[in-house]
This record gives structure tokens, sequence and C-alpha cells, in this order.
């Protein structure tokens, strides 16, 4: 058992160094980032202007405005003397005041110096601003000109945002230490799933990896956005601090489950079934991404969807066991009541930005991530009512005749486990039922 264990952890985190000193020595470079036969096609030649801003959040009836400006190759790339104006359109219409046209090219030889871009927020929305070039002959492309616009409605919803966006991020990262507490103060991780326990590190390593792809990655970055001219990188630098602060709590707690206590308690042959799997597939995909046949930007969402699919499985496990046991003993109530808090705090942000800026779409557009918080919360409410309805009483639990839970399969295993849960708890002067309450 702990041989497996450790190998498992070994290679792991063996994949996640060979993964970051290819970072360093690459540089993910545009010749290993891409398939070789893209690197023979001439891409669309880019208009040659710069804008001052993308992004803009104003209020309703607040104006803005950016520069327009030519950037050094502007005069090379006009061959003919028609003239070309620059179009504006609008995703959604309504919101702000319609964006009149740039001529950029004068079929009189004017040069073009600048031109200023006024934009008015008539309506609580959110907009994105393309442009097309019109009467240019050479195919140039304008996506490198865009808005990105969200009009809101009141300046202090705003701010009530931003305060429940790191009451969660604080909810959601601190969810983690009472388990950890918990095995600690315990010197036993009896009671919880080791299932659960290596499958949530699994969906966090892979989450780091691609939060550090895309956020530190320029070739990653750059591929992104050739996909989405007019989107935006994901991947924000708190997102990237969660992510690897929660793979360091939770490889805490897989090096809890192999040193600590834990009878007969292993991981069951659908849990490594699982695990070999999920590794199976990275290492492949990883191979095909270092041979160029795939570039790291598909690689990367791979791995998101890993962790999306690892977030629908891995509660799964725990909630059997408590189950099978018919107790919630060790296993910490502590970070489900945090995690419970995190979820909903989310969707209550996401509530007040649909509201504020009268974008329902954003709450129910994005199926995935609204199903897969609701499905959390769900979770989380069963484990609540695990704990405080269905097993409050049961302090101690008898063996299931013909279980195939492995860490039933002893039964000395349960009254050693009690034992050993009050030698603890009277060495450190905390009764039995405060600790079945954690």
């Amino acid at each position: 058992m702990n041989s497996w264990l450790r190998q498992c952890v070994f290679c792991s985190s063996l994949f996640l160094i060979l993964f970051g000193q290819f970072i360093e020595t690459h540089g993910f470079s545009e010749e290993i980032a891409q398939p070789a036969s893209l690197l023979f096609l001439h891409p669309t030649p880019i208009l040659p202007l710069e804008l001052s801003k993308h992004d803009f959040l104003l209020k309703v009836g607040e104006n803005a405005s950016a520069l327009v400006t030519p950037s050094i190759s502007y005069n090379a790339t006009f061959e003919n003397e028609t003239t070309v104006s620059l179009i504006f359109i609008a995703s959604t219409s309504g919101i702000i005041q319609e964006l009149p046209s740039i001529i950029v090219k004068s079929d009189r030889g004017d040069e073009f110096r600048n031109a200023t871009v006024s934009i008015h927020a008539m309506a609580p929305g959110r907009v994105t601003i393309k442009s097309f070039l019109e009467g240019d002959s050479q195919n140039i492309s304008s996506t490198n000109i865009f808005f990105r616009i969200s009009v809101y409605q009141y300046a202090v919803l705003i701010i009530v945002s931003e305060v429940v966006g790191w009451i969660y991020f604080v909810a959601w990262s601190v969810s983690f230490y009472p388990q950890i507490y918990q095995n600690w103060r315990r010197k036993s991780v009896r009671g919880l799933s080791l299932d659960f326990v290596f499958m949530n590190w699994t969906g966090f390593f892979v989450y780091t990896m691609f939060n550090i792809g895309l956020f530190y990655v320029p070739s990653v970055q750059d591929e992104y956005l050739s996909r989405n001219p007019t989107g935006q990188i994901p991947v924000q630098s708190n997102d990237v601090f969660f992510s690897i602060h929660a793979l360091f709590a939770t490889s805490v707690t897989c090096l809890q489950c192999i040193f600590y206590d834990k009878g007969a308690q292993t991981i069951s042959k659908t849990g490594k079934t699982i695990l070999m799997s999920i590794f199976a597939v990275i290492f492949v995909l990883f191979i095909i991404t270092v041979s160029s046949a795939i570039v790291w930007l598909d690689f990367l969402t791979a791995c998101s969807t890993i962790k999306l699919l690892i977030t629908l499985i891995k509660y799964v496990p725990q909630a059997y066991m408590n189950y099978a046991r018919k107790s919630t003993s060790g296993w910490c109530i502590g970070n489900i009541l945090l995690d419970l808090t995190g979820g909903i705090l989310s969707v209550v942000q996401m509530l007040i930005l649909a509201f504020n800026n009268n974008d329902w779409s954003s709450l129910f557009g994005d199926y995935t991530k609204f199903g897969l918080g609701a499905f959390s919360i769900l979770f989380d409410i069963f484990f609540i009512i695990q704990h405080y309805v269905l097993y409050k009483n049961h302090e101690e639990y008898e063996p299931i005749e013909g279980t195939t839970i492995p860490s039933l399969e002893d039964p000395e295993d349960v009254v050693t486990s009690n034992n050993h849960l009050q030698t603890t708890e009277s060495e450190g002067g905390i009764s039995t039922s405060l600790d079945n309450d954690q």
C-alpha cells in the first residue's frame, strides 16, 4: 500500500519537474508550439494601427475615449489609391452609442495621423466591438482593433462584488486546512477516503499546469488570442496562486495518508484504474505535444477538461464511504462548510454581476462553470446532511458484511481506530464528541 502510493507521488512529482524544465529550456517557442504544417502558412497581414485601450468599465451615462494611431509600417501597407475605412460592429446594439467609421486611407493621399474613438454608455450590459476594413483590396485583417465594454448600473455593487470575491477566495483557500489539522491531531486518516484524496490532488495537479501555462508562457497566450482575437486570457494571478496553494495543501494531505495510521484503508481498484488512466492520458498527450502533433494550448485545454471530469466524480468515494460506515468520523466537516461558503458566495457574485450589468447570459451561458459550481454545492449539502442528520449519533460504527470498502475488510480496524482516537484526544484534552463535530 505505502509502496504504491509512494510510487504514484514520485512519478507525479517527476512528471511535474520534467514539465517545468521543458518550459524553462524551450520556452514553448513558436517552432515547438505549432505543428510543422502550420509553419509554412503565410498569415494574413494585420492592419498597421494601434489602439490605446481595449477594455472599458463604464457606468450608464459615462463617456470614455480611445486613440487610434498608425504604426511604423503604416505607409507601406496600402498600395492602391482608394479610400479605406475602418467600420465598427457591435455584438449587441443599444448598450453604447454607435461608433462612427474612421478613414484610415484617403484616395487623395492625405496622411493618417490619429483618430479618437468616443464611447458613450447608454444601457447596462456587455458588448464586444469588432472592426473590418471597407474598400481594402489586399485582405488586411483588422482583428487588432476591437473593444470589450462592460456597462454597469450601480457603483456600490462593483465594490460589493469585489468584497464577496475576496471572501470566497479566502474561504476556498482555507478550506483545505481543517482536514489537515484533524489528521495531524489524530495522527490518523481513518475515515478519509484515499480515492477522494488522490483524485483531488490529481485535479489540482493538472489545473496548476493549465494556469501556469496560460499565465506565464507567451506562445500559449498568442495561440489562445489567435483563436479568440477579442477574448481575454482566462487565467489571472489569483487563479495561479490558488491552484499552486491548493496543490501544496492537497500534497500535504497525500503525505499524511502515506505516513499516518490508516488501518486497512487503501485506494480502491476503481480508484487506481481511474488515476492510472488519467496519468496515462496526460503522458500520451505530453509526448504528442512535444512531437509537435498538437499545440501546447490543446494540451493545457485537455488538462483543464480532466480537472472538470475529476470534479464530477471525486466526492463520490467519500460519500459512499460515509454511507457504508454509517459514520463521518475522520472526515472533517470544516472543509465542507468552508467549501460550501465559497461556492454559495461565488454564485452570489455571479448574480450581482449579472444584475448590475444586465447580462444574465453570463450566469447561464457557461453551463459547464455554473453546472460544476451547483454540483459541488449539492455534494456539500449532502455531506452536511450525512454529518449532522443521518449519522450524527454514530460515533462508532460496525463493519458491514460483504462490503467492498478496503477500510472495512478487517473488523479489528474499527476498534483500533476508535481506541487510537480516544488515546490521542485524551492526551490533547479534547473529548471524542468534539472530535466528531470537527
